[in-house]
């Protein structure tokens, strides 16, 4: 789009982009005016092939909010890396009024697009998105986050075939008629889709009640198994302070099929090999992620295998585990545990053996790791 021009360069390394905070402007034809937007990338964005993308409104301030509580929960895996794109609109514009609510105009008693805010979402569909996707390598899963105002307008991103998987609506004001169609359209939704929405003890009082009123009217409703819902009530926080409340929560749940497998995500599960399997395919087909299966996944599947002491599913993890990752140990480790169980001792050996030179230098405790090898020596000299 030759109406698209970078204000602040990217700071690229020759080799890999590394995390880079950057400023755009757009020059848009259906709103008739330039508008700032800026984006945030993530380090070793060149490596990547796809990236989820989080846009969020009243770009001044969430903006920063997004990114600081995306950099803690990338730590711990909890989601996945991200572009994060914010839109500036706390501002007046050139008729001298605020631009936020001009962009956001709907009216309350029909629920419907009106004036400027009809023409804003278009920009944001058929401008803005097809930029971003095209120049940050963005892929299908989209999260849209607003706070307030731009919370309740985000809303008429949910209807008729919209680009976004998942929206955070922090502190919206959801009148009557914007609720019917919010609450048809979850029921109706036949992608996945993700739906957040929060509010604290000194909100507005206004959007308190109404969103009260909403979560109330869809409370123990089942939607269909692609249908995500999820409300927050905050004590104590404001109608700001409830931001960095949500975004934490929020951003876990919009991404919760990505973070790393826990003992209590497969507590009642049965086919745990299955389940590993079925949560990559899950990471791929909802987030566009291609995502390698991660070695703590694995790890925490074999631990707990062991402990059901489920030895057929062992050996099936083990070899999994090796035709997945040849030069990891624990693959070989797993096959040794069940040898010894059936008593195989001499293979038991053999595929500890095997691990033992899968350990890197980096592997501080290699010496308890031998002592397992001399235990099975020692066993086997024993029975012979």
């Amino acid at each position: 789009m030759k109406n698209i021009h970078i204000l602040l360069f990217l700071l690229a390394s020759s080799s890999a982009i590394a995390q880079q905070t950057l400023t755009d402007t757009i020059e848009s034809k259906i709103l008739n005016e330039k508008r700032t937007i800026r984006i945030h990338i993530p380090k070793s964005y060149e490596q990547i092939d796809k990236l989820p993308l989080i846009l969020t409104l009243d770009g001044e301030y969430m903006f920063y909010n997004l990114i600081g509580n995306s950099e803690l929960l990338l730590v711990t895996e909890k989601i996945p890396k991200t572009v994060i794109v914010g839109i500036d609109q706390n501002y007046q514009d050139s008729s001298n009024k605020f631009a936020r609510w001009q962009d956001c105009n709907y009216d309350s008693k029909t629920g419907e697009l009106q004036n400027k805010g009809i023409k804003f979402k278009k920009f944001i569909d058929e401008e803005l998105l097809p930029y971003l996707t095209d120049k940050y390598k963005i892929g299908n899963y989209k999260v849209l986050v607003g706070h307030s105002l731009t919370a309740s307008y985000s809303n008429f991103f949910l209807f008729k075939g919209s680009a976004f998987n998942s929206f955070v609506l922090i502190s919206p004001y959801i009148p009557e008629s914007l609720s019917r169609k919010i609450k048809m359209e979850l029921r109706s939704n036949q992608k996945f889709l993700s739906y957040y929405v929060s509010t604290s003890e000194f909100d507005l009082v206004n959007h308190i009640k109404t969103i009260r009123k909403f979560d109330d009217s869809i409370a123990n409703k089942s939607f269909n198994e692609k249908t995500q819902y999820k409300f927050d009530y905050f004590k104590k926080e404001k109608h700001y302070s409830l931001i960095n409340r949500s975004l934490p929560l929020a951003l876990q749940f919009v991404f919760q099929d990505f973070a790393m497998i826990t003992d209590e995500d497969i507590e009642s599960e049965k086919d745990l090999l299955s389940f590993l399997k079925e949560k990559y395919k899950k990471i791929k087909d909802q987030y566009d992620i291609n995502l390698s299966i991660r070695t703590d996944d694995i790890d925490t599947i074999y631990w707990v295998i062991e402990e059901r002491e489920d030895w057929e599913a062992l050996e099936e993890m083990g070899k999994f585990s090796i035709a997945t990752y040849p030069h990891y140990a624990d693959g070989y480790f797993m096959l040794s545990t069940v040898a010894e169980q059936k008593k195989d001792y001499r293979t038991a050996l053999k595929q500890y053996e095997k691990g033992y030179l899968k350990l890197g230098e980096d592997v501080l405790n290699k010496n308890d790791f031998y002592k397992q090898i001399e235990r099975l020596k020692k066993i086997i000299e024993t029975k012979n």
